[in-house]
């Protein structure tokens, strides 16, 4: 690991010489003020010194660069295909379908798993067959042991060999019904001011790679005017990555150092129609990372701000999380990451039931900008129940 000291007037000056020697992939490990010294210092300056280290196991950026070009040249391909064949169809007539299609699978997916599985009276919750696998599922989901009974209450006593339709049918919109309906990211420009859209979260959440996703959506998608805001300058490669998806995608990006410098680069984004403003990841135990970001969120007026969470997040340390934001936070939507790398979604269910915060996005994978979409309720919920199909 390579260890060097810079030092400079202002942190902006600084990093630019980081970024110049050692490029992209530095990591800043501290930065202090530097307090002028001798008989002169009352009429000098302070100025700052910043430690770095240089990962070794960076990757080439050129081949970074033309992956990501060609994931993105395929992507405007399908998604002009895919424009075509939507045109032929009633999408009215398609959801209805896919609704009963749905039903329909997990009615049948439900039945044959209680005819074929047996279990000792002893160890059973619920005397309704049915009720008790609807129970076991969620529970190796991880939803919560309290909200997991509030969803399967007073069903006990239903028949469940001439009425296992209507039961499926009940609990399978109660879980729909718990997450809510989803809500994307609104264009509402007025009296010539954009609307600003923040991104919030821990770090290791997938935070930026999501907001390139978003930007994509809103770029080739809606064919909207974006402008990119980053205050995320602790680390160097972020800004690095933000820059390479923005230049790909014909999106324009700054960079602050302060909140104070976040009003004017707003300013000269008033014709876009949307400007996202990436954060830096902080910890939930960090009472000094906190209050900056919550003194950069209050110098918006017009926003709508998203916190990222990861479904691979124990419970436990996501509420934890949730706390901490909601004291610097009170309107916000909840986007989760990682849905690939966990076998239990029963947080989204509890987050929601905790929270009462409208649900957004989901991500499952790398790839900027296939791996994202609204979040599908009604997927959710036969996947809570038992169905493993993707």
């Amino acid at each position: 690991m390579k260890i060097k000291r810079y030092e400079g007037r202002s942190k902006k000056e600084v990093l630019e010489k980081i970024r110049e020697e050692l490029g992209s992939e530095a990591l800043i490990l501290s930065e202090r003020i530097i307090q002028p010294k001798g008989i002169f210092k009352l009429f000098q300056k302070s100025g700052i010194e910043v430690t770095v280290t240089l990962d070794d196991m960076s990757r080439p950026r050129n081949n970074f660069n033309n992956q990501l070009e060609e994931k993105m040249s395929k992507f405007e391909d399908q998604h002009k295909a895919k424009e075509v064949e939507m045109e032929k169809q009633s999408e009215t007539i398609k959801n209805l379908e896919n609704k009963l299609d749905n039903l329909e699978n997990l009615i049948k997916t439900m039945t044959d798993k209680i005819v074929s599985k047996v279990k000792d009276d002893d160890t059973k919750k619920y005397k309704n067959n049915i009720l008790q696998l609807f129970y076991d599922n969620l529970m190796k989901n991880e939803v919560d042991k309290h909200l997991a009974e509030e969803i399967l209450k007073d069903l006990d006593d239903i028949d469940e060999k001439n009425n296992v339709n209507d039961l499926v049918r009940i609990v399978y919109n109660r879980i729909i019904e718990f997450l809510g309906k989803p809500e994307e990211i609104k264009i509402d420009k007025e009296e010539g001011k954009p609307k600003v859209v923040a991104f919030i979260g821990p770090t290791g959440v997938g935070k930026t790679t999501t907001i390139a996703k978003v930007i994509a959506k809103f770029i080739l998608d809606n064919k909207k005017s974006v402008g990119l805001i980053t205050a995320d300058t602790y680390r160097i490669a972020a800004v690095e990555q933000l820059k390479t998806y923005a230049e790909i995608l014909g999106a324009s990006i700054e960079v602050i150092y302060s909140p104070d410098e976040l009003a004017p680069k707003i300013e000269s984004y008033k014709e876009k129609e949307l400007i996202f403003l990436d954060t830096a990841g902080r910890s939930h135990k960090n009472e000094e990372q906190f209050k900056e970001l919550q003194d950069l969120l209050r110098r918006l007026d017009k926003k709508e701000v998203f916190l990222v969470l990861s479904l691979a997040t124990k419970y436990r340390d996501t509420l934890d999380i949730i706390n901490k934001y909601a004291e610097i936070v009170e309107d916000y939507k909840i986007i989760f990451t990682k849905m690939d790398e966990t076998l239990g979604l029963g947080n989204i269910l509890n987050v929601k039931m905790h929270t009462k915060k409208p649900l957004s996005y989901i991500t499952f994978g790398q790839d900027v900008p296939d791996d994202i979409e609204l979040m599908n309720t009604e997927k959710i919920a036969k996947l809570l129940l038992g169905s493993y199909e993707k």
